[in-house]
């Protein structure tokens, strides 16, 4: 009894090894749209917790963000302020680490400054909260991919 036992189990492990190769392979996983691309503005709303609990949209938005795997970024954004558009560009540098996001760029007198809030990429909407001064105050952009 004990050698039939012994010649049934090395009969299974022989026999696994082709069992598992006959196996059909699992798809591979949906990949979602890539998080480096040019994005278009659809909104910009400030918080200014001084002004109320209610972010205030900004009218006019338009622009482009582009977000490159090297970790540089172009900003083009327009805003319209009393019927005139107001162009924002920026470049610089991005980093992202789960859903947390900084970018830092130079200001128009060529010191540095640093961004940082947290982001969500669904369905190729992306949404970008940006902590603002002082704490507790926020922009929200939302962009879709192009």
């Amino acid at each position: 009894m004990n050698r039939r036992y012994f010649v049934f189990i090395i009969g299974l492990l022989l026999s696994a090894p082709a069992v598992l190769a006959q196996r059909k392979a699992t798809p591979a996983a949906t990949l979602k749209p890539s998080f480096f691309t040019t994005y278009t503005y659809l909104s910009y709303s400030i918080l200014d917790q001084e002004s109320g609990p209610t972010p205030v949209a900004a009218s006019g938005v338009g622009g482009t963000l582009t977000l490159r795997p090297d970790g540089t970024y172009q900003k083009h954004l327009t805003l319209t302020v009393n019927q005139n558009p107001m162009p924002f560009d920026q470049t610089g540098r991005f980093t992202f680490a789960g859903n947390h996001i900084t970018f830092t760029y130079s200001d128009k007198k060529g010191q540095p400054r640093t961004d940082q809030g947290t982001f969500s990429l669904r369905n190729n909407l992306l949404t970008l909260v940006i902590e603002g001064y002082p704490a507790g105050n926020s922009s929200t952009y939302t962009l879709r991919a192009q």
